[in-house]
């Protein structure tokens, strides 16, 4: 993944980015499954976190709302990807 851009949301985040494997949806299930373990194990492993029990619940009330879910959900399911074609366009998109 050579991530160009991004802009995080308050419940979202945008990124402009290539694929070098060109398999899109398995880069997006990898980067998801890294990053949601890598940030549930940063608020539990942070004293300072004021957060971390409504967070872990809130994750794990979101988890138990899924079939699949074993244990806690950090990302929504869906991914809403568009293919940028042109400069123009990906110009557009990073301002």
């Amino acid at each position: 993944m050579e991530i160009f851009t991004y802009c995080f949301m308050p419940n979202h985040v945008h990124f402009v980015f290539r694929d070098s494997k060109e398999d899109l949806m398995s880069l997006l299930r990898g980067f998801k499954k890294y990053t949601s373990k890598r940030i549930l194990k940063t608020i539990e492993e942070n004293p300072a976190e004021s957060r971390k029990e409504w967070l872990l619940w809130m994750f794990k009330k979101a988890g138990k709302e899924k079939g699949n879910i074993s244990k806690h959900q950090f990302w929504q399911h869906n991914n809403k990807p568009i293919e940028l074609r042109s400069t123009a366009v990906i110009k557009q998109k990073i301002d």
